[in-house]
């Protein structure tokens, strides 16, 4: 039996690990927005980024995936009018070119949304 001195500091104790867990913040992989597109919409925006942008070296750590964090390094360019009239989906996102890999990136959370590789 826990005796009562200890039993008052206890509950207050998971008391508050219980605030601090509901109030975790939600991972940003949460609230980034989700993209669906086609395997044929995908190589439409392959073809056309990779005719537009420069193909950059990745920063050292930095490898292109779904909701990984963009880094300061690489530059992020507004999806052209063309795809995103095509796409509206895509219309607001940002996209840059990185080892050979067009990744689309949501402007606020600045995370991948999609990497888009040349088909073979």
């Amino acid at each position: 039996m826990i005796p009562s001195r200890l039993f008052t500091p206890l509950v207050a104790l998971s008391l508050l690990c219980g605030a601090a867990v509901a109030q975790a913040p939600v991972p940003d992989g949460a609230s980034a927005p989700r993209l669906e597109l086609s395997t044929a919409q995908k190589q439409t925006i392959y073809q056309s980024i990779s005719r537009t942008q420069k193909n950059n070296a990745a920063p050292t750590g930095f490898r292109p995936a779904v909701g990984a964090p963009v880094p300061e390094a690489v530059t992020l360019a507004p999806v052209p009018a063309t795809i995103a009239d095509l796409m509206p989906q895509t219309k607001g996102l940002e996209v840059a070119m990185v080892e050979g890999e067009v990744m689309l990136v949501d402007p606020k959370s600045k995370q991948v949304l999609s990497v888009i590789a040349k088909e073979p």
